[in-house]
């Protein structure tokens, strides 16, 4: 028997002793805070186990009671439903139900909550009266927001108990309890702490789960951190934890113990700062922010570092999947930074120092400084990651001046790589780079805009090139990546204009009914009013154009478009407000 099960296995003992004691009444209280596991405890070990000791048990809970008759309606229901055996007159409760309602005018066989429902007082008492030998397990007293019913509910179960062999156990977060403390003494033979250890938490938790024992140490160590032993917390934590699992798995290029290491201390922190200490996904968000860690005004440490800790791998998808947010399906784009399988420069930047011996330290930094110092092709945004690790390694005396100093040679190494981008263009976790180390973030931000800046270029100069050629070359695709995005605004009414004379009549007219679709949703002003300049002057030109064109198709065609965009302009300008 595991030492959980051991413990559990007392409270039982330590339950019954005191149902078992005939010097008081028999009511004990199973007394937990939220989330302990009281629920739980009470349907998977407790009733088994009374169970095995001959005990016939009831359960319910007392969730939604307004009345006193509520709660013997309840107490009924659940008691006769169950459908024991009445020790004295060999009879099943249902026969005895149905003896006592023929007495009262009531018809056989009717379901017992419509019964109950009509029942008159008399009757129900009468029914009370009958139950016997067997334990009425209750929970969720604390839920009862009426003090007057509270102690109702207890008065009842007393006089219940007397001469009738029932016993009555309340499932109790006793803080949160209404009922009178002075009743409490009186009513209760004694009160039973639920106090699981952390290690009993984990195990209720993500036992069913089968990579659990292998990642148990690492999950062991971040909830005894955070001294999580909420088990409706932990229970979300592992439900997350096995989705983020599946998802990894998915992705062979991934390091998956290095990434279920990392996701599982981000997922235990992002529930615990949700549920116990109230934050909400911005907040959790805002206090991961590199810049929330640097020193205040008296030095002090910063409250949420183990937040900053995990900066890395955090994005708004991931937080709002874990939390409960909008994002309820999980992807691998949602994730932050994810460890590469065989990739050595990932596993010594994201591996604690002191997993290291000092050979296996030094080999590692020889590889780091070759990849930063030595390789010519190497990819953009993982150079800047080894550089900076690099730099601050260096900064912090791990090593001395046998290792070439990167502060002086950093310039001189950026132009002489051959960078590849596309780590760059697909990425959209967050880098492991330091804003306050100057000498590379900012390189990295001029460079990395410099880059898209001239990809977007590139991007826009490709598809001008195919526009002109004909609008059906790019009709789908522009209405797909620019429905609300300004689109027409990077481009010059004479670049347009050349595309108007190169196009046959049929990709004018296709044209002339993109533009009319464009601009008809009453709100399109707010997304695409940048275009308002530029549809200005093309429609001046399609006027000028038209004018001069000799009737046939293609002025017809210039005609559609001169009045498509004419009223593009009005709905632009709000001309037609």
């Amino acid at each position: 028997m595991k030492s959980g099960e051991m413990n559990m296995h007392s409270i039982t003992q330590h339950i019954l002793s005191l149902l078992d004691d005939t010097s008081f009444p028999p009511l004990v209280m199973l007394d937990g805070s939220w989330g302990e596991g009281k629920t739980y405890f009470t349907k998977n070990t407790l009733i088994p186990e009374l169970k095995e000791h001959g005990h016939s048990c009831v359960f319910f809970s007392l969730t939604g009671l307004s009345s006193i008759n509520d709660f013997k309606d309840r107490l009924l229901s659940s008691s006769y439903l169950n459908s024991e055996i009445n020790s004295e007159s060999s009879k099943s409760y249902s026969a005895v139900f149905t003896s006592i309602m023929s007495k009262f005018g009531g018809e056989n066989g009717g379901a017992i909550a419509s019964i109950l429902n009509g029942a008159s007082g008399l009757l129900k008492e009468s029914m009370l009266s009958r139950l016997r030998d067997r334990v009425i397990i209750i929970d969720d007293l604390d839920r009862v927001k009426d003090k007057t019913l509270s102690d109702l509910i207890l008065g009842e179960c007393l006089q219940l108990s007397d001469g009738s062999n029932l016993k009555f156990l309340f499932i109790v977060n006793d803080e949160k309890s209404l009922a009178d403390s002075a009743l409490k003494e009186k009513v209760f033979s004694g009160i039973v702490k639920l106090n699981k250890s952390l290690k009993d938490a984990i195990e209720i938790a993500f036992s069913k789960y089968a990579w659990f024992e292998h990642y148990r140490d690492e999950i062991e160590k971040i909830v005894e951190h955070k001294n999580l032993k909420n088990l409706r917390v932990l229970k979300r934590v592992s439900r997350k934890v096995d989705e983020i699992y599946k998802v990894l798995l998915s992705d062979d290029s991934l390091d998956l113990d290095g990434c279920m290491t990392t996701l599982i201390k981000v997922t235990v922190l992002a529930m615990h700062y949700r549920y116990e200490m109230k934050f909400s996904e911005a907040d959790i968000w805002e206090k991961s922010e590199y810049f929330n860690m640097l020193p205040d005004e008296k030095n002090g440490k910063y409250e949420y570092a183990d937040l900053v800790d995990v900066h890395w791998f955090l994005t708004k998808p991931l937080i709002s999947f874990l939390v409960g947010g909008s994002n309820w399906s999980l992807s691998i784009e949602d994730f932050g930074r994810l460890q590469k399988k065989g990739c050595p420069i990932d596993a010594f930047m994201f591996s604690p120092h002191f997993n290291h011996d000092d050979e296996s330290f030094e080999r590692n930094v020889d590889i780091l400084q070759q990849f930063v110092f030595q390789e010519p092709n190497v990819p953009f945004s993982k150079w800047f990651e080894a550089s900076y690790f690099y730099h601050f390694l260096q900064s912090n005396e791990f090593f001395g001046e046998t290792r070439p100093d990167i502060s002086e040679h950093f310039d001189e190494l950026f132009a002489k790589k051959n960078f590849d981008y596309s780590d760059l263009d697909g990425r959209t976790n967050r880098l492991r780079l330091d804003p306050e180390d100057k000498l590379i973030f900012y390189k990295y931000v001029q460079e990395r805009e410099s880059y898209r800046t001239q990809s977007a270029q590139n991007v826009q100069s490709d598809v001008f090139k195919r526009m002109k050629q004909g609008w059906n070359n790019v009709d789908i695709e522009i209405y797909r990546s620019h429905q609300l995005q300004p689109f027409f605004n990077k481009f010059s009414a004479q670049q347009l204009v050349e595309c108007l004379i190169s196009w046959e009549n049929s990709d004018i007219l296709l044209f002339s009914d993109f533009m009319s679709d464009r601009y008809k949703s009453t709100n399109i002003k707010t997304h695409l009013a940048e275009e308002c300049g530029i549809i200005s002057e093309l429609q001046k030109e399609v006027v000028a154009m038209y004018i001069s064109e000799k009737a046939g198709r293609k002025k017809g065609a210039l005609g559609f478009l001169k009045q498509n965009l004419s009223s593009a302009v009005e709905v632009l300008s709000g001309d037609n407000s």
